[in-house]
């Protein structure tokens, strides 16, 4: 069979791929440390299954499941969306300026796609990535090849066991042609893998440096403001002219829904929804439902606030307390600092093997993880920090997270120098 290139593009497994088959064919018995499903929590599940009642009660199914809703999703709820997003940053903000997307993923791929590849002239732009590593999700995304420009981050170590990625401002002025070649900025906050997020100083930096050069500054918020708010440093949700925002349904605890959000200017969202059409017809129409009676009634900030948000802040202290008291000490390690999301991101010197090639070893051993190599979208193939990372999932229960970190430190230690 021939395929066309974009076709051959799917030949070969991709980064996401990969974690996508783990998460949904995992090896019998395996400690699954690698995906990115979100916790099942009892208090969000009760309330899932609270609206789904009254929807069937109703007798909303009819319209819910039988027939096709707006692109530009129901319009009802993007009225409460743009209320929920103008509340918490400050900004009147109109439901003309919201689509509705089956998922972030989706609305990304369109995103990405709007801003990168071939413009007017036979001009090539990219997406510039201003802080490394970044969402694996993202690399296999473009149409064309060659789509990504990205700056290395500043590394601090903060103490003998944690570090934190900064943007390097720098970048920004000794590289000065990523104004010809970007055609937008992006950045995920909270970042998927590492847990960053970029503080408020460092995102009005890029709104700045996007406004300077005449692009877009796109912002993934899938873990972040204001739904589900798994940020555990203080920081704000801020949204500004020139600014395209994602957020999704998935890890607020329902990823099978695939519904997601995108905040931006009005000529933006027009062809969202008219891409949507073309591509999907409409967006599923349950998750808007479920989201519907969720915003409307107000609930979602409680959980956010006080279910969400303490969850996995105990999580995160639990998984890197596990590390710290369990990993030899000959293991030179550090973890990134858990700002939110729902990852750790360990960072191993001087091992005697990358961790991709730790990857299957680590899987025979019994425990899944996700190798760094592929969250780092245009960056120097030389750059040995890309085999030296890997991201440790910490939705799972307590037992399962410490037996899965059991493995990985006995893995490790047998191939440290």
């Amino acid at each position: 069979m021939q395929y066309s290139q974009f076709g051959q593009k799917f030949k070969k497994q991709t980064g996401i791929g990969q974690l996508m088959h783990d998460l949904g064919d995992p090896p019998p018995g395996a400690c699954m440390l690698g995906g990115g499903n979100p916790a099942s929590i009892l208090e969000v599940t009760e309330v899932w299954k609270e609206i789904l009642s009254k929807q069937i009660e109703s007798g909303s199914l009819k319209r819910i499941l039988g027939s096709y809703e707006s692109p530009a999703g129901i319009q009802e709820l993007r009225e409460c969306v743009a209320s929920i997003l103008s509340e918490e940053s400050g900004t009147r903000i109109s439901e003309n300026q919201i689509s509705i997307t089956n998922g972030s993923q989706n609305a990304f791929y369109l995103l990405l796609n709007f801003f990168s590849g071939k413009f007017e002239n036979d001009r090539n732009k990219k997406i510039l990535f201003p802080i490394l590593p970044e969402y694996i999700g993202y690399t296999d995304q473009t149409l064309e090849k060659d789509s990504f420009l990205s700056f290395q981050p500043i590394i601090q170590e903060i103490d003998s066991y944690s570090y934190k990625y900064f943007i390097d401002k720098e970048k920004f002025k000794t590289f000065s042609d990523w104004r010809k070649q970007a055609g937008c900025i992006c950045v995920s906050r909270p970042t998927n893998p590492t847990g960053n997020v970029i503080t408020d100083a460092e995102l009005e930096f890029l709104i700045t440096r996007a406004k300077e050069a005449d692009i877009p500054l796109l912002v993934d918020n899938a873990y972040g403001y204001p739904f589900p708010g798994v940020v555990f440093e203080k920081s704000s949700f801020i949204h500004k002219p020139g600014m395209i925002q994602g957020f999704s349904l998935s890890k607020l605890g329902l990823p099978g829904v695939r519904t997601g959000f995108v905040l931006g200017d009005s000529e933006t969202i027009e062809l969202l929804h008219k891409a949507n059409s073309v591509i999907n017809l409409t967006s599923a129409s349950p998750g808007q439902y479920i989201a519907l009676e969720l915003f409307r009634s107000g609930e979602w900030r409680r959980l956010c606030k006080n279910v969400i948000l303490p969850y996995y802040q105990k999580k995160s202290e639990f998984a890197r307390g596990v590390i710290r008291q369990n990993w030899s000490s000959n293991l030179d390690y550090r973890i990134h600092q858990s700002d939110g999301a729902f990852f750790l991101w360990v960072w191993v010197k001087n091992l005697k093997l990358t961790v991709s090639e730790l990857y299957p070893i680590l899987k025979e051993a019994g425990v899944i993880i996700v190798p760094g190599k592929t969250f780092f979208p245009g960056s120097d193939q030389s750059w040995s920090h890309r085999e030296e990372c890997f991201r440790l999932s910490f939705v799972k229960e307590e037992k399962e997270i410490e037996e899965g970190i059991l493995r990985i430190g006995r893995v490790l230690e047998k191939f440290s120098k």
